[in-house]
C-alpha cells in the first residue's frame, strides 16, 4: 500500500500547504504532486482496488469526504492547495475562473469528473483524464468545459 500513503490526507496537505510559499504557482504545484499521487494509486492494481473499495464509503451521508482519506475518498483532496489560496471563492480559482466559474464539487467540473470516472470503474478513463488535469494546472491556455467533460485550449 506504499502508493496509498503517497496521497497525503487532508491535514498533512493542508500542512505542506501552510509551509509552503503560498502563492499560485505553490498551490497549482502541490495539487499537482496530490494527482499524480492519485495516478500511481490507479496505476498500482492494488492501489487501484483499495481506492474502489473506499470510495463509496460515506458519500451517501458525508458532504465532503476530503478528510476522510486513506479510509474514504473525495476527489477534492486533490485541490486543497488551490481551494485554500483562494479561500473557496471559486471564482477567483485557476481553475474554477477557467471552468466557467463553476466549483471543483461540481459533478462535471475538472476535479468532480475524477468522481464520475470512479463511479463507473474506468480507469483508463480516469488516467486519460489525469494527462488533463495536468496539463490545466501547467498551462493557461487550457479550459475545462463542463458540459463536454474536456479539456479545449482558450480562443
Amino acid at each position: 500500500m506504499e502508493k496509498v500513503n503517497k496521497l497525503l490526507p487532508y491535514y498533512e496537505i493542508y500542512s505542506k500547504w501552510s509551509d509552503s510559499s503560498q502563492t499560485e504557482a505553490s498551490a497549482r504545484l502541490l495539487t499537482i504532486e496530490q494527482t499524480e499521487a492519485l495516478e500511481s494509486v490507479i496505476c498500482d492494481d492494488e492501489g487501484w482496488n483499495y481506492l474502489l473499495s473506499v470510495f463509496n464509503k460515506g458519500r451517501e451521508t458525508d458532504a465532503w469526504l476530503a478528510l476522510d482519506w486513506p479510509d474514504g475518498f473525495d476527489e477534492l483532496l486533490l485541490c486543497v492547495p488551490l481551494c485554500s489560496l483562494v479561500k473557496f471563492e471559486c471564482s477567483k480559482c485557476y481553475v474554477g475562473i477557467r471552468q466557467g466559474n463553476n466549483s471543483c464539487a461540481n459533478d462535471f467540473s475538472l476535479f468532480g469528473f475524477i468522481a464520475e470516472l470512479l463511479k463507473a470503474e474506468d480507469r483508463e478513463g480516469l488516467l486519460n483524464h489525469i494527462v488533463s488535469i495536468k496539463k490545466m494546472l501547467l498551462s493557461e491556455e487550457n479550459v475545462w468545459n463542463i458540459e463536454k467533460r474536456m479539456i479545449e485550449q482558450r480562443l
